[in-house]
């Protein structure tokens, strides 16, 4: 298909884009040639900059004016300027916040800016896989950044950050920070929580401990001036959400993931983790004392540290009398008791010795019998994994979402 210099289209997923001749911006980034899939619940504008030649396989509309506003080149060319290196995105759920984050990164990267994407989104990861917060140092422009390979991960271990709160801020900053060795302007994706309690508990801490050189704003009206009250007006950029900002439903977004998910775990090799070469983060289980109760039969058991009592793993839930009995026996106030199987399709976190995330893995079992931890993960059988961070999420063999576990069952 032909357009003429001037045009816009806005493309609307699933499609794919092909390029054969011209020049066409896209999110902030200049393309004579070139493929782009465009999954179902995403939509991307390209304004040719030239007349061009066109293939789009899937639905567009035309557009009479760009979507991009003048005031995101004035924001891009000022921070080509200044450089400032930790610029914090702040927004509510559909607000844009990527589109931005990403034509931001195009438009420095254009000037020969070295620039990184943090993405903190669980529920939406564009930078690794679902349950991670992703790091993307760029080497050329992008159109999505989920094409791009991660340079690093932090398992979050959920879709959410709700019960993961220090987790996440923990995340950010490790994130930044080795951003932060590669980049000179390092750009922060944030997910739409920013109001409530845990919205301005998690935001405001970002806040805090990255202490960004600028913060934007993309805003409807004046939802997110709580919180901001505490920071000079010399960081803060004000953007208005463009009408022309599109919303994902929770469908797509569920979609997304799973797409996202079927293409990380798509080589996948069975592997097998002795109690005795790894430790365990974010569990109980392999942190206390080896013991072996005669009043119940259990699969596996342990001494917990101080008031924690003992943890008990068994095939079936225990009884209210089998509660008691090891009570009794081990003169505790607490039993924590795991049943073999809730650990089924878990995703896991895989780390090195200095808690770098390898990757992410999905459990088979617990072979309490065996001491080991039977996981399905798409990385090589050579690599040093040291410890296993357990998660919430679950993944089905299928790559569909499978259920949720509680922080602390483990």
């Amino acid at each position: 298909m032909n357009f003429k210099n001037g045009d816009i289209i806005v493309v609307k997923g699933p499609a794919e884009i092909k390029i054969k001749k011209g020049l066409c911006s896209i999110v902030g980034a200049e393309f004579k040639t070139g493929d782009f899939e465009i999954h179902q619940g995403k939509s991307i504008p390209v304004e040719m900059r030239a007349d061009s030649e066109v293939e789009v396989d899937g639905k567009f509309d035309r557009l009479e004016s760009s979507t991009i506003p003048e005031k995101w080149h004035e924001i891009a060319e000022s921070f080509a300027k200044k450089k400032p290196r930790v610029v914090l995105v702040l927004g509510e759920i559909d607000t844009g916040k990527t589109f931005f984050s990403t034509f931001l990164a195009n438009s420095l990267l254009g000037k020969n800016i070295k620039v990184s994407i943090v993405d903190c989104d669980v529920g939406q990861s564009d930078i690794g896989p679902p349950g991670t917060l992703g790091l993307a140092v760029l080497s050329k422009p992008v159109v999505f950044i989920a094409d791009e390979k991660p340079a690093s991960l932090f398992y979050l271990g959920s879709h959410s950050p709700g019960l993961h709160l220090t987790s996440a801020v923990v995340g950010v900053r490790k994130l930044v920070d080795e951003a932060l060795k590669h980049s000179q302007v390092v750009i922060i994706d944030t997910p739409g929580w920013v109001q409530g309690d845990g919205g301005r508990l998690l935001r405001n801490s970002e806040i805090d401990i990255l202490n960004p050189d600028k913060i934007m704003l993309l805003e409807r009206g004046r939802e997110l001036e709580h919180l901001v009250k505490r920071e000079p007006a010399s960081k803060i950029e004000r953007i208005r959400v463009s009408k022309k900002a599109t919303s994902t439903t929770d469908a797509d977004r569920k979609l997304l993931r799973e797409k996202i998910a079927e293409k990380y775990y798509q080589s996948m090799r069975k592997l097998e983790f002795s109690f005795d070469n790894v430790t365990t983060d974010r569990a109980y289980l392999l942190t206390g004392e080896r013991i072996e109760p005669c009043s119940v039969k259990v699969l596996w058991a342990e001494k917990l540290s101080g008031w924690e009592g003992i943890l008990a793993a068994t095939a079936k839930p225990l009884t209210g009398d089998e509660i008691a009995e090891l009570k009794k026996e081990f003169s505790v106030f607490k039993v924590k008791n795991i049943v073999k199987g809730v650990e089924r399709n878990m995703v896991v976190g895989l780390l090195d010795k200095d808690k770098a995330c390898l990757g992410l893995g999905i459990m088979e079992e617990i072979n309490y019998s065996s001491r080991e931890f039977v996981l399905w993960c798409p990385i090589r059988e050579d690599i040093k994994v040291k410890i296993i961070q357990f998660g919430s999420i679950k993944f089905s063999p299928e790559m569909k979402e499978a259920g949720f576990v509680e922080p602390g069952y483990f």
